[in-house]
């Protein structure tokens, strides 16, 4: 059994197997194929095309995520797969089996001795802007290998390339002074897409990654922080095991539990916020956290929000004006008004009452916040069958799983019910025609096992401050003993508003506290985020400091994947070209060589194609450069640098060119990206880059064309 065989076996690390200088992955082999590969490859071997020399060019024939440039990635997964390419006796045995009977044995013998010796691999530097029509990669060698090489080599720069892309948008985006952290390998599809996203996203920019395998074997710094079970774990101060932490610097044991609760009492004075409001169970989470990760204190805060004092008041105000209206009662479950549509209502409507199951309730007017980040519509359909089972919920769960979002309507958070129900003008009318316009509902049963001092009062209108309370008192007496906390993550709501409010409340505690640092205290933001998001967010001023981004990041949800194409282009010297009727497709032809040419001020310009044997163009010189399919389309450049885009990486069996590291690879994404103007890297409608041919070229291939399309008979 060989290496790459044991690896596959093997727990632990898995897939990836070590290769000295660079992990493996052990997926990536030979059979990691399209079966068509393998049966031309036979095709060719019976027709005695073995000695055959052909040329193959990689490419994508538009930019993803309607943008203009696209970040070139996965060249070095390619030379680990020409490194190791090879047929073990098991491959060998399974591909007898599953060819036809009629393959002859000798092809086997041949399959097993093949590898990659005689390739030839010419490519950009990893890393480096590129653009559609412009060979990424170009293949050279024996006929079968270059053609059996084709899947592969397409599966690792099609994601690698598209991720890249994606990360680099989302750093441009969020600005180079904010931390973009990725958090998507729950969302990742399959455990390989996992690691390949938190690879080319720091590539693309990012900071980190909450994936431990991908910082063990790529060297990506990791973040994390804990997750709402952790919070919701704790009940009560009294389930607190360890409460004493040792002072950082003296050693003196302080009880942090003690100093905690005595801050928040000050603190309440100071935020505005009552004790009764606040979460114990939060409280003793935070505490717990803290002794476990005193210097490295980051705590999630909207896990049980509660509203200000002075909201409760307008509540109260609000309630008081509504104390005579009727109820909207449906008879299989309670659901929440929408106020953005209060104004909008009839009369009658307006007049509805707002007690249901002693959970929910009207909300007073806000002010304007900011759009679903989810992108889903302000009203959401009223499903009546999972209302039916969630009625009992409603009621059972008021006085320990009720949240409420930061728009002010009221949501539960738990396995059921798990989406805000928000109902919409046309609901209402529904729901009024249901019942009778004098029917109210009675006070709330809550159960008996329940205490009544943990029933949440039905204003419960949230602005996570029980979090930012909680989270102060415990930061606050952190410092007490040398330590300083590290910030705080928000995953739910209107996140530029609810951000503002954070940076204000840490502001008002340094003020008041005389603690700077907390002026400097790190605001992460997760919940769905992507790079629309961001963009709002920007235009809202928010005072996000990290952005932790998973599903839209590594599933690529704009674009899901880049179309890069692998096509011959040249035979025994012979150029070949792909002809079709949409000009998109139709393929440049021949052994080619790429140059960027630079204006003045130092801005890529133009990438010019042209055949192996002209001159390259010259710096100060004149060149013609021509659309490669439209003849009127030209233009004369005369560039201050030129670039050759093209290096040998691999030749005679081992690569030619000393690897970068991934810091390296990520450094040279934001130093191609400054090449390029503004105009072409903006997000909406962005300048076309330009792709040309030379003179020579371009009657190159429109010669060819005319020689290989067919004339038509009229009749």
């Amino acid at each position: 059994m060989g290496d790459r065989e044991l690896s596959c076996s093997n727990s632990g690390v898995g897939q990836f197997m070590d290769r000295g200088r660079m992990n493996q992955n052990g997926v990536v082999q030979p059979l990691l194929t399209d079966l068509y590969q393998i049966t031309m490859a036979y095709a060719y071997w019976k027709s005695g095309k073995t000695d055959d020399h052909a040329v193959f060019d990689l490419f994508f024939r538009t930019n993803p995520f309607h943008g203009e440039f696209t970040i070139f990635a996965g060249l070095d997964e390619c030379l680990k797969f020409l490194d190791s390419f090879h047929y073990s006796e098991s491959d060998i045995e399974y591909l007898r089996q599953t060819l036809p009977e009629g393959t002859e044995n000798e092809f086997f013998d041949y399959l097993g001795n093949l590898t990659a010796k005689d390739v030839t691999l010419y490519a950009i530097d990893e890393g480096t802007v590129a653009f559609p029509r412009v060979p990424i990669i170009k293949v050279e060698g024996p006929l079968i290998i270059v053609q059996i090489l084709e899947t592969t080599l397409l599966t690792l720069v099609n994601y690698a390339s598209l991720m890249a892309t994606n990360a680099a948008r989302y750093r441009m985006v969020a600005g180079k002074h904010v931390k973009l952290l990725e958090f998507g390998l729950r969302r990742a599809q399959g455990p390989d897409g996992g690691l390949s996203a938190s690879k080319y996203s720091y590539i693309g920019g990012f900071d980190g990654t909450s994936n431990v395998l991908a910082g063990k074997l790529f060297n990506i710094p990791v973040k994390g922080t804990h997750a709402h079970a952790y919070i919701t774990s704790f009940s009560g101060i009294g389930e607190l095991k360890t409460r004493l932490l040792k002072h950082k610097t003296t050693g003196i044991t302080g009880d942090l539990l003690d100093l905690a609760v005595k801050y928040r009492q000050s603190l309440s004075q100071v935020l505005d916020v009552s004790m009764e409001e606040s979460s114990e169970g939060e409280l003793a989470a935070m505490v717990s956290y803290a002794i476990a990760f005193p210097d490295g204190f980051m705590a999630l805060v909207d896990t049980y929000d509660v509203k200000s004092i002075k909201a409760k008041k307008n509540a109260k105000d609000f309630d008081r004006n509504l104390k005579n209206s009727t109820a909207i009662r449906s008879l299989k479950s309670s659901k929440i008004v929408d106020v953005k549509n209060y104004k909008n209502m009839p009369q009658k409507q307006q007049n509805v009452g707002k007690k249901f199951y002693g959970t929910t309730s009207w909300s007073p007017p806000t002010p304007p916040m900011t759009p679903l980040m989810n992108g889903s519509s302000p009203s959401q359909s009223y499903d009546e069958e999972e209302a039916e089972m969630q009625k009992s919920a409603f009621a059972a769960n008021a006085a320990t799983t009720s949240v409420t979002d930061m728009n002010g309507l009221h949501s539960t958070k738990s396995s059921n019910l798990k989406n805000n129900f928000h109902i919409s003008k046309e609901n209402i009318s529904k729901f009024s025609s249901r019942t009778s316009s004098q029917e109210t509902l009675p006070p709330p049963t809550l159960p008996k096992s329940q205490p009544i001092a943990s029933y949440q009062p039905k204003y419960a209108v949230k602005s996570f401050r029980s979090g930012l309370l909680n989270f102060c008192s415990v930061a606050l007496a952190l410092n007490d003993l040398g330590y300083h906390a590290v910030g705080i993550r928000i995953d739910s709501g209107d996140l530029a508003y609810l951000s503002c409010l954070a940076r204000e409340t840490f502001e008002r505690v340094a003020e008041s506290f005389k603690v700077s640092w907390f002026n400097k205290l790190t605001i992460v933001a997760s919940n769905d985020i992507n790079e629309d998001t961001i963009l709002s967010l920007n235009e809202q001023g928010h005072k996000i400091d990290c952005f932790g981004i998973g599903t839209h990041l590594v599933t690529c949800q704009r674009q899901p994947a880049l179309g890069c194409v692998y096509k011959l282009v040249e035979i025994n010297g012979q150029p070949r070209i792909k002809l079709s009727q949409d000009v998109e497709k139709v393929t440049m032809p021949g052994h080619k060589n790429a140059f960027r040419l630079y204006s003045a001020d130092g801005h890529a310009l133009i990438d010019l194609l042209q055949k192996v044997t002209e001159p390259p163009p010259a710096v100060g010189q004149k060149v013609l450069c021509r659309h490669p399919f439209q003849e009127s389309k030209r233009a004369y450049v005369i560039p201050t640098h030129v670039e050759s885009l093209y290096k040998i990486y691999w030749q005679n069996g081992k690569i030619c060119q000393q690897l970068p590291r991934l810091e390296q690879v990520r450094e040279r994404v934001q130093m191609s990206l400054k090449t390029l103007r503004n105009d072409h890297k903006r997000t909406l409608n962005p300048t076309p880059y330009k792709v040309a041919v030379s003179d020579n070229l371009y009657n190159f291939i429109h010669d060819l064309w005319l020689q290989n399309a067919p004339i038509g008979e009229l009749s």
